[in-house]
C-alpha cells in the first residue's frame, strides 16, 4: 500500500482572523508535514493589496507551500481558479474549508477521481447547505464532523451513514492555571461577531460580572471582528474599561499565556461545533462557563463537574462566574476534570492520528483524471450561489455587516427587557 504523499487544503486568508478552523488547519498541516507528507494550501486571499494574511505568514514559516487566489466576485471564476490549482499541484487528497468555490471544485474533482473530505466544523447553516446541495458521499467525498451532535444532525438531514467524528485536538500545556480570587480572570477568545458568537452578549455578561465582583473579577477579550468597536463602546458606556480589556488578534503563544493566567472562559454562542478555543482553555485547566446550546458543548461540559452551563441571560452567566470566583473547591474540581477530559479524548496526537488514518484510506481511492474540467454532474443550489451578488461594492458589504450588528444588538436588548419583565411578574 503506497503511503499518502501530497495533501492540499483550501481556505481563506484575511487580516485579524482568529477562527477555530484556521487554528485547526495550521495544527493538522504541521502534523502532516512532520510525518513527511507534502502539504500545500490554496488561500482565497481577502487581504488588502500588497499584504499577507497572518495565516499565510504562519504557513510559510512552517515551510508549507501557499498559493493565493484573489476573489473575483464570480462563482465560476473562483471555482476555475481552484481547479487550476488542483490540476497544477495534483494532490492525493483535497481538504476544502469554509468557502463555496472550494467545495464546488471539490465535488467536481471528486467526480473525476480525486477524493476529498468535507469537514463540518459547526452547526452553521452554510455547512448544511453544502451537505445537501453538493452531497459529498455521491461526489467522491467523505464527511467529517467535529462533534457527535453534528454527526447525528447530518445523519438525520441527509441519511449519510459513513460520516466520521474527529474532534479538533489541542495540545496540553505542561502546567495548568491555578485558582486566584483577586483578581479572578475571565477570558473570551474568538471572533467578535454577532453572527454565531454573540459578541455583544458576551460583553454584557462580563459587564454584569465585573460590576457585581466590585474589582475582584477582571476580563480579557481576545479577538477581532466587525463587532469590536460596538463592544468597546458598550464597555466604556458602562464605565468598565479598567476591568475589561480588548487585545485584538494575538498569536498562539500569547493566547496561551493569557489562558495560563485565567480562571474561567466565557462563551455565549448561538451555535457551535466543538470550539477549539473551549478545548484549549480546558486543556489549561481554565473552567468553562458556556451557554447550553445544541452542539458539541454538552459533550465536554458536564455541569458542576467540568464547567458550568448557563442560559442566554447575561445575569445568570454573571452569577455563574461569581459562583466560581467565590468557591475554590468547585473551581478546582472543574479545573482538574476538564483538563483530564481533554487529555483523555481530545489531545492533538489522538485527533491528528485519526485524520492520518482517514487520509490514508482516501488515498486508496485516489485516481484523478487530470486535467479536471467542467461541472459535469455537479449542481449548485441557488442558496449556495447567494453569496455571489454581482457588482456589490466592498463598502456596501461592510455596511450590511454593520447593520446586521445593530439589528442583533437591538434584538438582544429587547429580549433581555422582556425576560426581565417576565422575571418580575413571577
Amino acid at each position: 500500500m503506497a503511503p499518502i504523499r501530497r495533501v492540499a487544503f483550501a481556505h481563506y486568508g484575511e487580516p485579524n482572523d482568529i477562527s477555530g478552523v484556521t487554528s485547526w488547519l495550521v495544527a493538522l498541516a504541521r502534523f502532516l508535514t512532520d510525518r513527511g507528507i507534502t502539504v500545500a494550501v490554496l488561500l482565497l486571499d481577502l487581504s488588502t493589496a500588497g499584504t499577507r494574511s497572518p495565516l499565510e505568514r504562519e504557513l510559510r514559516t512552517l515551510g508549507i507551500e501557499v498559493f493565493r487566489s484573489p476573489p473575483t466576485g464570480r462563482l465560476r471564476s473562483d471555482v476555475a481558479a481552484t481547479l487550476a490549482f488542483l490540476n497544477a499541484w495534483r494532490p492525493d487528497v483535497f481538504l476544502p474549508q469554509c468557502k463555496v468555490p472550494h467545495y464546488v471544485a471539490a465535488a467536481i474533482a471528486g467526480r473525476a477521481g480525486l477524493p476529498w473530505a468535507f469537514t463540518l466544523h459547526s452547526d452553521d447553516p452554510d455547512y448544511w447547505m453544502v451537505s445537501t446541495s453538493l452531497d459529498p458521499q455521491h461526489h467522491g467525498g467523505r464527511s467529517v464532523c467535529v462533534s457527535r451532535h453534528i454527526h447525528d444532525q447530518l445523519q438525520r438531514r441527509t441519511g449519510e451513514s459513513d460520516a466520521l467524528v474527529i474532534p479538533c485536538g489541542v495540545d496540553l500545556p505542561a502546567t495548568p492555571t491555578r485558582y486566584r480570587s483577586r483578581p479572578f480572570q475571565v477570558v473570551y477568545s474568538g471572533r467578535l461577531w454577532e453572527h454565531q458568537k454573540r459578541a455583544s452578549l458576551v460583553v454584557d455578561c462580563l459587564i454584569h460580572a465585573c460590576r457585581q465582583g466590585q474589582g475582584a473579577i477582571t476580563a480579557t477579550v481576545i479577538g477581532d471582528g466587525y463587532s469590536r468597536e460596538a463592544c468597546e463602546q458598550r464597555v466604556m458606556e458602562a464605565g468598565m474599561e479598567q476591568l475589561i480589556h480588548f487585545t485584538g488578534r494575538l498569536p498562539g503563544p500569547d493566547v496561551q499565556q493569557i489562558l495560563q493566567n485565567s480562571q474561567a472562559i466565557l462563551l455565549m454562542s448561538d451555535f457551535e461545533g466543538l470550539p477549539v478555543a473551549l478545548l484549549e482553555a480546558m486543556a489549561a485547566g481554565v473552567v468553562p462557563v458556556v451557554r447550553l446550546i445544541p452542539s458539541g458543548i454538552p459533550e465536554v461540559v458536564n455541569h458542576g463537574h467540568t464547567g458550568l452551563l448557563v442560559s442566554d441571560d447575561p445575569r445568570q452567566a454573571a452569577e455563574a462566574l461569581l459562583e466560581l470566583a467565590g468557591d475554590p473547591v468547585l473551581w478546582q474540581r472543574c479545573s482538574e476534570a476538564s483538563r483530564a477530559l481533554v487529555k483523555e479524548r481530545f489531545s492533538s496526537e489522538q485527533c491528528h492520528s485519526q485524520w492520518l488514518d482517514l487520509l490514508q484510506s482516501l488515498k486508496l481511492q485516489s485516481s484523478p483524471h487530470y486535467p479536471i474540467r467542467g461541472w459535469q454532474g455537479v449542481w449548485v443550489s441557488n442558496r449556495l450561489k447567494s453569496g455571489y451578488r454581482r457588482g456589490m461594492p466592498e463598502g456596501l458589504r461592510r455596511l450590511r455587516k454593520k447593520l446586521s450588528t445593530r439589528i442583533a444588538l437591538l434584538k438582544g436588548r429587547v429580549k433581555q427587557r422582556i425576560g426581565g419583565r417576565s422575571n418580575c411578574s413571577q
